[in-house]
């Protein structure tokens, strides 16, 4: 019974598991040897070129959402490391999109983000092997949901004036609101009255029409079909430049049409205008920002906005009629819908540094934030059925799903319970930390992990391996528990040896006191 006992304590110590991991933990075979091709064009060699821990991610550069959050997280826990242990760790990014990422657009993305460490591609033939060794499933419809285009179209601007009402207003793009932006990005000043018809121009940088209409300011639409300019049918009011004509041109009707340039790109948004002296300018609005998308959804309202110009950017002074007091009591406040929280933000910038927004609103500096309404709604009120939060709009529009959480066969705004250890990487992405056997230890899939945690998983894989700044002499190794062990048995054993040799001298006197000798 003695024996079972130590037995016992024996296998319970040498099972006791070594470490906590905060992530996932793995128990898989090691990965095999690959050779891939870094940003450099050069050959990579998994087993020759990374040291002795291995930090590898999965991205690709058109990723809009995850993949520079990832390189971000990773690029801190890099940070986070001591020289020693930077020594023994290697960090590799795989692309997922290799028909896109060649080794010049790698280097561009790494450029970007501020990181050196090695960023891999080469063809569908080589990379599949490697995707199905670390479980990754390449989706081309999960890419094709991140690759988005921003949709103007799809933002809206919310308003909430003082007395507590609010309105919700979609972007619109009339021509009247493209000339009066991009003058304005240009330094031309735009002569305009409202007259019954709408805006009537009657002068551009001081070349005014004259009063006996020998000439006018006349509007040209661009026939992308036809590739001529054509005189427009309707007044500038009625032009829809947000998805029907995206380029347009002034110039006096006296001119020939026929010497009107033709747009520099056809699918960017653009004015063109020609002066009585046939010298031209072209101005194009390259992306949309929160002074685009303020102006454009309050115009298309006919929202009365009054928005100044200074050496520091457009700024808000009245809004439906209303202008901030000048005693400075309040003020516009602008905000930014955050999507994975679903809630509204206080911005830290101004309008014009806020690139391709989705959702903004303006509101006294009074108000309750928690007052402003949601800009989003449906049939149900749950977003990605309760499981992660929306990115990207219209058909591009999908769920950023929770950790454990995919999407719902074909339906990307659903999030369901992942049931395998494959990772659909597009939707959400999977970091493997991989010891020095070259064996999987530790994942973490998605976006939402702390770099304090994944620091100090990396560290115990270090630590483990006796790498980076541990202690062999400190380390909780074999010959330390085997030593611990014996020390404890001994303590184990010592007493119960006493106890038997005190129970044999025990029986011995009795043995003498019952003796027929005595």
């Amino acid at each position: 019974m003695k024996r079972v006992i130590i037995v016992l304590i024996l296998t319970a110590i040498l099972l006791t598991p070594a470490s906590a991991y905060k992530g996932k933990r793995l128990a898989r075979e090691p990965i095999e040897d690959f050779s891939l091709t870094n940003q450099m064009g050069e050959n990579y060699s998994f087993y020759d070129d990374s040291s002795e821990v291995t930090v590898v991610s999965f991205i690709f550069t058109r990723c809009p959402d995850v993949c520079p959050v990832i390189t971000q997280l990773i690029k801190s826990v890099e940070n986070s490391l001591t020289d020693n242990e930077k020594e023994d760790v290697t960090f590799i990014s795989v692309t997922v999109d290799p028909r896109y990422d060649t080794p010049e657009r790698l280097q561009s993305y790494m450029e970007i983000h501020g990181v050196e460490w090695p960023h891999l591609t080469g063809t569908n033939e080589q990379l599949s092997p490697v995707w199905k060794t670390f479980g990754v499933t390449v989706n081309e419809s999960v890419i094709g949901a991140h690759i988005m285009e921003y949709q103007p179209g799809e933002a809206s601007v919310t308003v909430v004036n003082s007395s507590g009402n609010s309105s919700t207003h979609m972007f619109g793009l009339s021509g009247w609101t493209l000339t009066e932006t991009l003058a304005n990005q240009a330094g031309i000043d735009v002569n305009a009255s409202m007259t019954q018809y709408g805006h009537y121009v009657s002068g551009i940088s001081g070349e005014e029409s004259p009063s006996d209409y020998s000439w006018w300011w006349q509007l040209n639409l661009w026939n992308n079909s036809a590739s001529q300019w054509e005189a427009s049918p309707v007044g500038i009011d009625s032009v829809n430049s947000l998805d029907e004509n995206p380029q347009i041109a002034w110039m006096p009707s006296s001119m020939n049409r026929s010497n009107l340039s033709s747009p520099i790109d056809n699918s960017e948004t653009s004015m063109t205008i020609m002066w009585l002296n046939g010298t031209e300018a072209h101005v194009e609005l390259e992306s949309f920002n929160g002074y685009h998308i303020t102006k454009g959804a309050l115009n298309d309202a006919g929202v009365n906005t009054t928005i100044e110009d200074s050496s520091l950017g457009h700024y808000l002074t009245s809004l439906g009629d209303e202008e901030s007091p000048s005693d400075s009591s309040w003020w516009w406040s602008l905000y930014t819908w955050n999507s994975r929280n679903t809630s509204w933000e206080l911005s830290d910038a101004g309008m014009d540094e806020i690139d391709e927004p989705r959702h903004i609103a303006w509101a006294p500096s009074t108000i309750n934030v928690s007052d402003i309404p949601s800009p989003i709604k449906n049939s149900t009120g749950v977003v990605c059925s309760g499981h992660g939060w929306e990115m990207g709009s219209g058909s591009s529009l999908h769920c950023m799903c929770d950790y454990g959480y995919t999407w719902d066969g074909e339906d990307r705004t659903s999030c369901v319970l992942e049931e395998t250890d494959v990772f659909n990487v597009g939707h959400s992405t999977i970091t493997y930390i991989i010891n020095e056997n070259r064996q999987p230890v530790i994942a973490w899939t998605g976006d939402n992990w702390k770099v304090e945690d994944f620091t100090a998983d990396l560290r115990e894989v270090l630590e483990n391996d006796r790498l980076g700044d541990s202690d062999p002499l400190k380390a909780p190794g074999m010959t330390f528990i085997l030593t611990s062990l014996g020390l404890g048995l001994a303590v184990i054993y010592a007493p119960r040896k006493e106890e038997h040799l005190e129970t044999l001298t025990e029986r011995k006197g009795k043995k003498r006191e019952t003796s027929p000798l005595q």
